[in-house]
């Protein structure tokens, strides 16, 4: 894909997002209506904030600051009891398991983690183990691989669902999965919930 068709696919992308997003006034059911007011408007404040943001100018390239509260309140409204990411990510690991119910983390590949990092999730009390487990499992990347293996956990979060047209694809595969129940195009980010007895549905939500 040239740079330019790339550039337009995004813009594509983004303009359909934005005219298809709702707030909450379109959104009718209760859960999805209390996650829009708790977690993206207005923006909920915790007490870890003030450290988390001093940690987050550290690593910039990493994630936004933006992104990186949303994670945390998403998985403070959420309440996994345990975290997974496929590759290792200070900022996200920290977002993610700090709210958890157990602060258990796993990752893939520690070795992505420098002896830095282990200090601060250790310092914070997050219990980090190199493994695949977790209800919620958050992915900076996808392939054919992710659409078999999202039935082992709760939740998955896929960071920039659109960002290309094979991630974009995959997506939309994701969310298509028998497996999912509720799906959330955030544009910045994709949520999917799995659960057995909840009708599927798919929302589009205005994040900002």
């Amino acid at each position: 894909m040239t740079v330019f068709t790339e550039f337009a696919f995004r813009i594509y992308t983004y303009l359909s997002y934005r005219y298809s997003a709702v707030n909450a006034h379109g959104l009718h059911s209760p859960f999805l209506f209390d996650f829009y007011n708790e977690v993206i408007s207005p923006k909920k404040e915790f007490y870890f904030f003030k450290r988390f943001r001093a940690l987050l100018t550290l690593y910039k390239k990493s994630i936004s600051t933006e992104n990186a509260l949303f994670l945390f309140r998403w998985a403070a409204f959420y309440k996994p009891n345990s975290v997974c990411l496929k590759e290792a990510n200070l900022p996200v690991s920290l977002a993610l398991a700090m709210p958890s119910t157990t602060k258990d983390l796993s990752v893939g590949f520690l070795k992505g983690f420098t002896s830095k990092d282990l200090d601060i999730l250790s310092g914070l009390g997050v219990l980090v183990q190199e493994s695949t487990s977790g209800d919620l499992c958050f992915y900076e990347k996808i392939d054919t691989d992710s659409v078999c293996e999202i039935h082992n956990y709760k939740c998955i979060i896929v960071y920039k669902p659109h960002q290309t047209k094979v991630k974009h694809r995959l997506w939309n595969n994701l969310c298509a999965s028998k497996h999912v129940s509720i799906s959330i195009d955030l544009y910045q980010f994709g949520i999917l919930l799995l659960d057995k007895n909840q009708a599927k549905q798919h929302f589009v939500i205005k994040f900002s």
